[in-house]
């Protein structure tokens, strides 16, 4: 059997959702861009899109380092590091442009790029662990630096992605296959699923190897390849510690609830998964513990969970529209009010919104559970459920979105 796997060359998205945000920044060397996310998500892409415009808009000199190319692997400290970018900006006197990719490989890093911001540089850096944005990192630079959060495709994306490639579209269809199968960007170059298959578990090979082990915090690969098949199983679920350390005790040797802390930590800082805490909504107070888990790419539970024949759509759905709305650049909690839980309180600093999600609400009685949170909320702020029901009618003050053509490709969601 040939062990070639086809691959299509496809035309390359352009991030315009990221770019408008982030524009405004470009040419500002107070402030250090920092763009976050799982490893293959786009990051890269988005940094050569911004690098291409600043090279566009003048007579400029532009320094890019991808850290994580051979041609870099002995760039190890700040001094070596800050050496390399020397020689390459050579004295120039132009305005000065520093792109850094994976700048967490050199240990220290903070210094040399606080140093070339002292200097009037626009930089931006990337990194795929979260450690990227430590507590030293943000002493250190604290009101100097804006992180952007970058996530794979949203469905919109996704879509327009297709129109440009050409790509036949059937938005039913390509929805179940978003679903499914995530939008990795690069995955859409691999028609067969057993090819995306393989790319997902290369993707996971390289986070495990390079954003986890490397760190040093993890001695037990198979403990943490097991949490990691866990959390990609129960997406859009509350996290409990306990639970889960009955879990792995049972499957192998028995575990203590610290190291499962500490590998889940080290998981969740990964970017593979995301933590969205809890909010009390009557105390006005995040609840520090608890907190529920949301995958980065829907394709982690597809291959990495085993459960790719048992999937729960409505879990799958709950978490397209919390990664949707981080990539709108909301600030997305939990709500919690007694006992009844609202599936997201969402802000942009000003204003908010409360937002309940559905798969489908075929009776009075879905519906009665799903409102009746919503309205207990008598602050006037709007009130949303989102479910695949294709009518969308307002009931109680209650607005109701198709997901697909209302939320993900629609403008019907606004605070």
């Amino acid at each position: 059997m040939s062990k070639h796997v086809l691959c299509y060359v496809m035309i390359e998205l352009k991030r315009t959702k990221y770019l408008a945000v982030i524009d405004p920044f470009i040419h500002d060397g107070g402030i250090i861009k920092v763009l976050s996310g799982i490893r293959r998500c786009g990051k890269s892409t988005i940094m050569k899109q911004i690098a291409d415009d600043a090279r566009n808009s003048g007579d400029v000199s532009i320094v890019y380092l991808d850290l994580d190319e051979d041609i870099y692997e002995n760039v190890t400290t700040p001094e070596l590091l800050r050496s390399v970018i020397e020689e390459s900006f050579s004295g120039s006197e132009k305005k000065k442009y520093l792109f850094i990719d994976e700048v967490q490989n050199v240990e220290g890093f903070e210094t040399v790029v606080e140093s070339y911001r002292k200097k009037d540089v626009s930089v931006f850096i990337t990194g795929s662990n979260s450690y990227l944005l430590s507590s030293e990192l943000t002493t250190k630079l604290t009101g100097r630096y804006i992180e952007f959060r970058i996530l794979p495709f949203s469905f919109s994306e996704v879509e327009e992605y297709r129109r440009q490639n050409n790509i036949p579209i059937n938005v039913q269809s390509d929805f179940t296959d978003y679903l499914i199968y995530g939008g990795m960007p690069k995955r859409f170059d691999y028609p067969a699923v057993s090819a995306q298959e393989r790319y997902v578990f290369a993707i996971l090979e390289e986070i495990i190897k390079k954003d986890i082990l490397k760190r040093g915090n993890v001695r037990n690969r198979e403990l943490l390849e097991r949490l990691i098949a866990f959390i990609s199983s129960i997406p859009s679920q509350e996290i409990s510690i306990d639970s889960i350390t009955d879990f792995v005790s049972k499957q192998d040797s028995p575990t203590k609830k610290d190291t499962v802390r500490k590998y889940l930590n080290e998981i969740f800082s990964s970017n593979i998964a995301s933590k969205c805490m809890m909010y009390d909504v009557m105390g006005k107070k995040v609840l520090k513990i608890h907190y529920k888990s949301y995958l980065a790419d829907l394709a982690l539970h597809t291959f990495v969970s085993g459960k790719k024949d048992k999937l729960d759509y409505g879990m799958l759905i709950e978490n397209v529209v919390y990664n949707e709305l981080i990539s709108r650049g909301y600030s997305v909690l939990v709500g919690r009010k007694g006992k009844a839980e609202i599936d997201f309180v969402v802000s942009d600093g000003m204003r908010k919104a409360y937002v309940q999600v559905a798969y489908l609400m075929p009776d009075s009685e879905v519906v009665k559970r799903e409102e009746e949170p919503l309205l207990a909320m008598r602050d006037g702020f709007p009130k949303y459920i989102i479910s695949m029901d294709p009518l969308t009618l307002s009931n109680n003050g209650i607005k109701r979105l198709n997901l697909v053509n209302d939320f993900l490709l629609g403008d019907g969601f606004v605070l």
